[in-house]
């Protein structure tokens, strides 16, 4: 099982009782923005935002049937992109259409924008402080255990064939010696396709036709070439007001449609780019970035507003963020319409699981290499083991092992 894109935690929701989903009861657009306001700003970790977003439009208010909502997380399992964001789009969207859509993730995302804006002006403005460098240290190793628990939970993706093992560490060992990682994802997506081309062809024969409605492959092409032109425009225009704006929206951009895995996908990614290659941050000021990623409401991946802070203020807070967000939401709007299509073509399945094991892989260089530059002492060692050991075997709250870390971090460094 595969936590971030592929599948969700085994939970008892699957077998609950369904909502009522009484087409009469479509809210209005203001309805889905008040109700995801509320969600983004009270639902935490990751993946586990999944369940109160379900319980909300299925159990509590009935607006959609339990498979219908079913159906979209499988839809947003395929798409690269935040995974509860998407979800949000998709509910959005079977509701009100494209302005459903639009209003829910963009309600889902604001609370989660605001707060990381406040928290990203006192990081920077006051991050001198000997008080916060000590808690800084404090926290970077809270965030390898973070990364040590995505590896751990990620882990089904390369025990599911020995094929995804061998593409992972193919990856690895390709990207350790700095191959372009696009060129990496989409070699390990074409090698698990045609290694695995047995398996996917018994799975082929084994289904039946397709059932949805036809695709008006006309209107999709129409609906791309206008997003992706409008997208360029955008970016081409940035670039003139700002080159280094321009170059921030274009990597978000590119992130974005490349980074199957949800958050835990995106953050070698982000690190790959934004640091090692541009060096427009510190090592050390990612981690932080991300951590607060992890310990503010809504998507793992809001830490692009601190990215984006950090490089032009509140413009680049908000390029930063829309950019990082923008392509997901639109490919859920353009699908969702096609997604039984979608779901039942034989090939889509083996080329995901490729990319993901060459994620898995990027994953593991990211993780040892931060934790080379994070864990400077046995102090940091000991605090990233039990951080660790508290996430994984006792599941511990994240936002309790955060206030423990600065706490031990002040009285040790």
């Amino acid at each position: 099982m595969i936590l971030s894109k592929e599948s969700v935690p085994e939970r008892d929701f699957f077998t609950e009782k369904e909502g009522a989903g009484n087409p009469m009861n479509t809210p209005s657009v203001w309805e889905i923005t008040r109700t995801f306001l509320h969600l983004g700003a009270t639902a935490y970790g990751g993946l586990a935002m999944v369940e109160p977003i379900r319980f909300r439009v299925v159990q509590e208010k009935g607006w959609l049937q339990q498979k219908d909502f079913l159906d979209g997380l499988a839809l947003c399992q395929l798409v690269p992109g935040a995974t509860v964001v998407q979800l949000a789009t998709y509910v959005g969207f079977r509701l009100r259409r494209g302005r459903g859509g639009l209003a829910a993730a963009g309600a889902f995302i604001l609370p989660a924008f605001l707060l990381m804006l406040g928290l990203s002006l006192l990081y920077f403005r006051y991050g001198d402080l000997a008080w916060v460098k000590a808690v800084s240290r404090g926290f970077s190793a809270v965030v390898i255990a973070l990364l040590v628990q995505a590896l751990w939970r990620l882990t089904p993706i390369i025990r599911r064939h020995w094929i995804d093992l061998v593409i992972a560490l193919l990856a690895l060992a390709a990207l350790w010696i700095r191959v372009n990682y696009l060129l990496v994802f989409l070699a390990a997506g074409c090698l698990r396709l045609v290694l695995g081309l047995r398996f996917a062809c018994e799975e082929r024969l084994g289904t039946v036709a397709p059932t949805g409605p036809a695709p008006d492959l006309g209107l999709i092409i129409t609906q791309i070439t206008g997003t992706v032109t409008a997208l360029t425009l955008g970016v081409w225009g940035l670039w003139n007001l700002n080159h280094n704006l321009g170059l921030m929206s274009w990597i978000f951009l590119k992130i974005s449609v490349v980074a199957f895995g949800g958050g835990y996908a995106m953050i070698p990614i982000l690190q790959w780019d934004m640091v090692d290659h541009l060096g427009w941050l510190t090592l050390r000021q990612f981690l932080d970035g991300i951590l607060l990623g992890f310990v503010t409401p809504g998507p793992i991946i809001i830490t692009a507003t601190f990215v984006g802070y950090w490089l032009k203020g509140l413009l680049g807070a908000a390029v930063a963020t829309v950019s990082i967000f923008l392509p997901p939401i639109l490919m859920i709007i353009f699908l969702t319409p096609f997604y039984q299509r979608i779901k039942e073509g034989w090939w889509v399945r083996p080329m995901i699981q490729g990319i993901l094991a060459a994620l898995m892989g990027m994953l593991v260089l990211v993780t040892v290499q931060m934790g080379l530059a994070a864990l400077i002492d046995l102090k940091c060692l000991a605090m990233m083991v039990v951080a660790s050991t508290a996430l994984i075997v006792f599941r511990v709250n994240l936002l309790w092992i955060v206030a423990a870390a600065a706490c031990l971090s002040i009285l040790l460094f």
